[in-house]
């Protein structure tokens, strides 16, 4: 018999957790199987050892100890981010009944209560484990799923410990977070506002993006090693990173349409509007752009941080067109990404970031003024 309290929690949290973080868990759920199934290999591999490039990916992807430890950092967050959705939804008046419902159950199975509540939120989770254990069967390898396995298990008690403290307390503190009480009272120009969004409640989506980014440098020093002098890489390299953090540049979107609106009303040139994102793109991949500058001559790091800023404010523009629709979105810039890719890799580079700028522009100098609708 499914225990009422089990039903009211999954419902009010499990389910409310996916439907308000599923653009980004369906933007790397997308990213991480188009690059593993479709990524192109620009020449470095023949064509007839293609199927074997991929699933050598896949593997390393699933069994490589060093990825691991990097998902493993990636589901912490993830776990840590469930804790603070559903803190802050404990708070809202519409959940205040539970703290006089489900404390009337022992202590054993509100537990076991928020432990399925978890379970289902790790969901993503579980299915790597799977996919991990199925190629395990296959190939051998039952050391890092048992790992996996007793992670997973971990995290969902640790988890359910910490539900179960927030439901047994009936007044939290509902004190400002370090970050917001250092940057208080501070100037703060209106360009950089979103920085301060994304690190105050955009924790999760700024670390899954900077470790997607640290696995295309693994990918590029790789590739380096193979003695390869392309000048392609690093245009290559960089159209990578934009696209992996395209979800940071939706929600920089998103957050001036919800918070910022009324800017359009200041006295400010539209030109000065469009290039005022470039100050965030600057701090958002300072690691990306040090990497660069230290791994190839000054004039190709140059042309490449050049490029990935013209294909930035393209993807910056996007969602004037789609009307911040995040599935729309992301289709324009696969569709992007492909053709970006197929460009850079027949010759077109010196072409791209002055094609990028103008579409861009031309996106922005029509539509700034047409502000689209707020909607997923």
């Amino acid at each position: 018999m499914r225990s009422p309290i089990r039903t009211v929690l999954t419902k009010s949290f499990a389910w409310r957790f996916y439907k308000e973080h599923s653009g980004i868990l369906i933007f790397f759920f997308v990213t991480v199987i188009s690059y593993c199934f479709f990524i192109k290999t620009a020449g470095i591999y023949r064509k007839e050892e293609s199927v074997f490039y991929h699933l050598m990916l896949m593997m390393t992807f699933l069994t490589s100890p060093a990825i691991m430890v990097a998902v493993f950092v990636l589901w912490i967050f993830y776990t840590v981010k469930s804790w603070q959705f559903i803190g802050q939804e404990l708070k809202k008046n519409q959940f205040k009944f539970l703290y006089y419902s489900i404390t009337s159950s022992s202590k054993a199975a509100q537990f076991f209560a928020w432990c399925y509540v978890q379970l289902m939120i790790s969901l993503p989770l579980i299915g790597y484990w799977l996919f991990a254990t199925i190629l395990g069967l296959i190939y051998g390898s039952f050391l890092i799923p048992a790992i996996t396995f007793v992670f997973i298990l971990i995290l969902i008690c640790l988890s359910a410990l910490v539900y179960l403290k927030f439901t047994n307390q009936l007044e939290r503190s509902n004190s400002n977070s370090v970050l917001l009480q250092l940057i208080s009272g501070r100037k703060k120009n209106i360009s950089t506002l979103f920085l301060y969004q994304l690190l105050n409640s955009g924790k999760l989506s700024f670390v899954l993006t900077k470790l997607f980014s640290c696995l295309i440098i693994m990918g590029m020093i790789n590739i380096s090693a193979m003695a390869l002098n392309d000048d392609r890489l690093p245009l290559i390299f960089i159209l990578a990173i934009v696209t992996a953090h395209s979800f940071l540049i939706y929600q920089s979107n998103y957050f001036q349409e919800n918070k910022l609106r009324l800017m359009r009303n200041l006295p400010i040139g539209r030109f000065q509007r469009f290039i005022s994102f470039s100050m965030i793109w600057f701090f958002l991949t300072i690691p990306e752009t040090l990497w660069l500058f230290s791994t190839f001559p000054l004039r190709t790091a140059l042309n490449s941080v050049f490029t990935g800023l013209s294909i930035a404010l393209l993807f910056n523009s996007l969602p004037l067109l789609t009307g911040l629709r995040i599935f729309r979105y992301l289709i324009w810039v696969f569709a992007f990404f492909v053709l970006l890719f197929y460009g850079l890799v027949c010759g077109g580079s010196d072409l791209i970031a002055f094609v990028c700028l103008t579409i861009a522009y031309l996106i922005f100098f029509n539509r700034y003024y047409k502000p689209p609708q707020i909607s997923l």
